[in-house]
């Protein structure tokens, strides 16, 4: 699957752990830096297109692979391997693996670990309060052993719609307030495609979540293992002055992106960047697509001025 955003760019890694991973993976010209790109849910490296191709036309190195349970990397059934200690343990293996001993890191729905038990009702009660409504009231329904088969075999054009919708006012009636999505479900209900994403790649969309890929249950697998708390003692353990980081760092948050609200989002990021850079794009929460020459253009100038500068 990762030879979706980069055709003859994408690699087969089986890392040590028997875990095998498919990459975009593609070497620096000259000195340049490699960029490393992680992608949220529900996406495959299949999401970066626009930025892997920017910035590969500019000499920079790229990896972009497919996360576990996702596109073309396994798709463990266990929720054990989806904690975010052996994820980020795999990440570290795969470029160990081809030598690359430096990356730039770039991600969308990057999650800053709370260090607690994590309580997606106090959430919900928390942005209820402060911003008139939950915005993880989708978490309850992806925690249910029949959301998988349900977004993936008898209503993937619902999920393709919901996923990436035209008009994102649609999360605040159906993702976000507890039971919505499920309702949103069972009325079958579809919508046009955004101007940003083309017919043809919204079919790769869909082959990338199709049943016989896996479908959503990969991905959901990290929301399950998240509201079990698998992740807990691995936060714990992390040493209080290991939880920040001196790095610049960029934060690009969306004026229309109702599950990362902006002002959340750098509230929560500011706790462990101590010298954060932040831009605001007048978008909902797929910014590396609908806004994809823009983003591209801010990290251009984050990393050749404030990164390789530094």
């Amino acid at each position: 699957m990762a030879s979706q955003p980069s055709p003859g760019n994408s690699k087969l890694t089986r890392l040590p752990n028997g875990t095998t991973y498919d990459s975009v993976l593609m070497e620096p010209k000259q000195d340049k830096a490699y960029l490393l790109f992680l992608h949220g849910f529900p996406n495959s490296s299949y999401d970066w297109r626009h930025q892997i191709s920017f910035f590969a036309d500019l000499g920079y190195g790229v990896v972009a692979p497919d996360l576990l349970g996702y596109g073309g990397t396994d798709k463990p059934s266990q929720l054990e391997p989806y904690k975010l200690k052996p994820m980020s343990n795999d990440i570290i293996g795969l470029l160990d693996y081809h030598g690359i001993k430096e990356v730039i890191g770039v991600g969308h729905d990057c999650y800053k670990p709370p260090y607690d038990n994590f309580d997606v009702d106090v959430i919900n009660n928390l942005t209820q309060r402060q911003y008139g409504y939950p915005i993880f009231g989708y978490w309850h329904f992806f925690n249910t052993p029949e959301a998988a088969d349900i977004m993936t075999s008898r209503y993937i054009e619902s999920s393709t719609t919901i996923m990436f919708p035209a008009n994102t006012d649609i999360w605040l009636e159906y993702l976000c307030p507890p039971g919505g999505i499920r309702d949103y479900y069972e009325k079958g209900i579809t919508g046009p495609l955004p101007d940003w994403i083309l017919e043809s790649e919204m079919e790769t969309y869909k082959q990338i979540f199709s049943p016989d890929n896996g479908g959503y249950r990969g991905g959901l697998n990290r929301y399950k293992a998240q509201m079990a708390n698998l992740n807990f003692v691995d936060e714990k353990a992390v040493p209080f002055d290991r939880r920040h980081t001196d790095k610049p760092s960029l934060l690009v948050v969306c004026t229309k992106d109702y599950v990362g609200i902006p002002s959340m989002q750098e509230e929560s990021t500011r706790a462990f960047a101590n010298d954060l850079v932040v831009e605001n794009l007048d978008c909902g929460h797929w910014v590396q697509l609908e806004k994809a020459k823009e983003v591209s253009e801010i990290l251009k100038s984050f990393i050749e001025e404030r990164l390789l500068k530094a």
